[in-house]
């Protein structure tokens, strides 16, 4: 960093402060940030101070005050926790944050070049649940990316604590709110990371809280396959380009180890139009740790006596005669799942092949036309049906009509598929 940068920060102290500069971390989208330590309390912090050029700009000061105010009231494990706010003597806004050991999820890949599925699962879904806290009260990060997704270092059980960083960027949803003003971005401005821009960003310029979902839904798409989801581009022409108009392949196509039902979340969250989206943050969430339940629970073949005295259990085709993406999760022609396979044609968008996301979230899957190549196994069918999930009970007067309700929609299932097959 120049002498230019560094005006108002020594290599000792922040001028009028308590704070004792360490090192240069790096710098963001609204000023440098440093490794430093309150010289009284001997307690190690990091400290982002403003640009010269935004101090001079009332709404800069403005902002990073406010952004210290939203982060001292959002105090949740997953994000990152506000210690001090304050001006230096030469006019520089600075805020101080919890020092965090560990490395972004940037550095991570950088690292190791891709993360096993658990484990990328398990960091987006901690992220995801910060982010929700932040939806709660009607803010939108608008700048989720790798850099700002940070792990920690494992605790004495092992655990790595995922944070959510910078929120110099945020938007408020609400325009009555007191400090609103402060955070309305000038018209033809666009905030936020390029690689990350949801499309609407690029578009219609309304933007809430699923454009975080679609940036959340890249990152995860990096940490599983160690690229983005497009095809990679230098000029910014290009990447905003892709956001609009270039349909993401599969992350299995990068790693064969992805199951079909988590390629089908990851591009749910990068659809184009946000009302496809997961519709909060808590159910992409709910919908990446049932995918990984699956994934972690054996799932024993049933015998057909022990299956028939089931109580409520639906026959497996039945279940896919009606909802044909729980099909193309276990029929499928990859070679990862040769017990099965089927051609089929793609829905327009991707479905969820889960349970139910969230309480009241409605979803309607697309009709799709199937030939089936090969006989399925039940077995496969059953686990993507069911994953971890406990069959309802119902009361016994009602388990006779059930089945027969069962046994019909079962000879229409098979027939329909049958009449596809031949």
């Amino acid at each position: 960093m120049n002498d230019g940068d560094r005006r108002g920060v020594s290599d000792t102290l922040l001028w009028g402060t308590p704070y004792r500069v360490h090192r240069w971390l790096g710098r963001g989208g609204s000023g440098d940030v440093f490794e430093a330590e309150h010289q009284h309390l001997a307690r190690s912090v990091v400290v982002k101070v403003l640009h010269p050029d935004l101090c001079r700009e009332p709404r800069g000061m403005e902002r990073m005050r406010l952004e210290a105010q939203v982060l001292a009231r959002l105090s949740h494990p997953n994000l990152v926790a506000v210690r001090d706010f304050g001006v230096t003597a030469e006019g520089r806004a600075y805020l101080v944050m919890e020092r965090l050991r560990g490395r972004t999820f940037d550095d991570e890949l950088r690292a190791r070049g891709k993360l096993p599925v658990q484990e990328a699962i398990s960091y987006v879904v901690q992220a995801l649940t910060g982010l929700a806290a932040v939806h709660a009260v009607g803010i939108v990060h608008r700048d989720v990316k790798l850099e700002n997704l940070f792990v920690c270092e494992p605790d004495a059980t092992g655990h790595r604590v995922v944070k959510l960083l910078d929120f110099g960027a945020i938007k408020l949803l609400s325009p009555s709110l007191p400090i609103a003003a402060a955070f309305a971005t000038a018209q033809g401005v666009l905030l936020g990371s390029p690689r990350y821009l949801a499309p609407e960003q690029l578009t219609t310029g309304i933007v809430d809280a699923r454009a975080d979902l679609y940036a959340m839904g890249i990152a995860l798409y990096a940490l599983l396959t160690g690229r983005g989801p497009f095809a990679p581009a230098q000029r910014l022409t290009d990447i905003l380009h892709a956001h609009t108009s270039e349909v993401p392949a599969p992350p299995s196509r990068w790693a064969p180890e992805i199951p079909p039902y988590l390629d089908h979340l990851v591009l749910q969250a990068l659809e184009k139009d946000p009302a496809h989206r997961f519709s909060s943050a808590a159910a992409f969430a709910t919908a990446l740790t049932q995918a990984a339940t699956a994934m972690a629970t054996p799932h024993p073949v049933p015998a057909a006596s022990r299956a028939s005295s089931l109580p409520g259990a639906l026959n497996p085709l039945v279940v896919c005669a009606s909802r044909p993406s729980l099909l193309a999760g276990v029929a499928s022609d990859r070679s990862s799942s040769p017990a099965a396979s089927a051609s089929y044609e793609s829905p327009s968008r991707p479905v969820d092949p889960l349970p139910s996301l969230a309480p009241g979230h409605a979803h309607q899957a697309p009709v799709t036309r199937w030939a089936v190549t090969e006989p399925l196994d039940p077995r496969h069918v059953l686990a993507a049906a069911w994953p971890g999930l406990q069959p309802p009970q119902r009361r016994h007067g009602r388990r006779l009509g059930f089945w027969a309700m069962g046994s019909a929609l079962l000879g229409f299932a098979v027939a329909m598929l049958l009449h596809t097959w031949h």
